[in-house]
């Protein structure tokens, strides 16, 4: 889904974009001197079509308006051979983004009849889409170290790390968002284990949480800081798929932030 809804969105943009440029460059194309330009051994003609004729006007080099005037039929003849592709664009883009429906294959799921309720569909998914019933249940790499300090715990019951996380955890639930929790993601040569990983519910992307706790400590937070860094040059962002909590001994974690970000960035 997310893959179709950020190309309706470009589309939607360059039909902006271009529908734009067609009104600017007719509103232009308005104002200028019709014609085109001829140049013969160096001297330079307007030809215009009159009464069914083709007339050659010299522009006299001597002339001080000959300059603009050839920049003004260069320019009403670039306009001329632009606007009928961007028209065509601009007709193409209204029609599809009439007519294309984003394909959700629950959708599909919903049309059928009880009696197919169960049963596998994982094969309507689009290449890089996919199903969080499925995804919820499937087994994945998690974080193997240091897992004796895995003591807190959510609403639900999952066991965090850190309490700040568990009160992460607990408002997921609350808001029936699945997720994975320390799952494995490889960015080139590193694998990291971010805090959370999430379907958007709207577009179901794959959004990573990171939790930073001990923003105060200098050592921890360039740590913190070198981690974003890395986690950019391999096209993770924050607020489109990387969310950032952080707290100090003197600033702690609110559930107020949580739902914040929750309420922002995966609604």
């Amino acid at each position: 889904m997310y893959r179709q809804l950020k190309l309706m969105e470009a589309l939607k943009n360059e039909y902006q974009r271009q529908k734009e440029l067609v009104e600017k460059l007719e509103q232009r194309q308005q104002e200028l001197p019709h014609g085109s330009l001829s140049c013969k051994k160096g001297c330079y003609y307007r030809v215009i079509s009159e009464k069914g004729r083709t007339v050659q006007i010299p522009i006299p080099p001597a002339w001080k308006g000959a300059d603009n005037l050839k920049q003004e039929l260069a320019e009403f003849q670039y306009i001329k051979k632009a606007l009928p592709l961007l028209k065509n664009n601009v007709c193409c883009c209204e029609k599809l983004l009439k007519k294309f429906k984003p394909y959700d294959f629950w959708d599909v799921r919903k049309r059928m009849a009880s009696a197919y309720a169960g049963f596998n569909s994982d094969f309507l998914l689009l290449d890089g889409d996919l199903n969080p019933e499925t995804w919820k249940d499937a087994d994945y790499p998690s974080n193997p170290f240091h897992r004796e300090d895995i003591i807190h715990e959510s609403e639900n019951g999952l066991q965090t790390r850190s309490k700040a996380e568990a009160m992460i955890a607990t408002k997921l639930e609350q808001n029936k968002l699945i997720f994975r929790y320390e799952p494995e993601l490889i960015l080139g040569s590193h694998v990291i284990y971010p805090d959370f990983c999430i379907p958007r519910s709207h577009d179901r992307k794959l959004v990573y949480w990171e939790h930073f706790g001990k923003m105060d400590d200098p050592a921890y937070a360039g740590k913190a800081l070198s981690k974003l860094d890395m986690y950019s040059k391999y096209g993770y962002f924050l607020g489109d798929n990387l969310i950032m909590t952080w707290e100090t001994k003197a600033q702690p974690l609110t559930f107020k932030q949580i739902n914040d970000q929750i309420s922002m960035f995966l609604s």
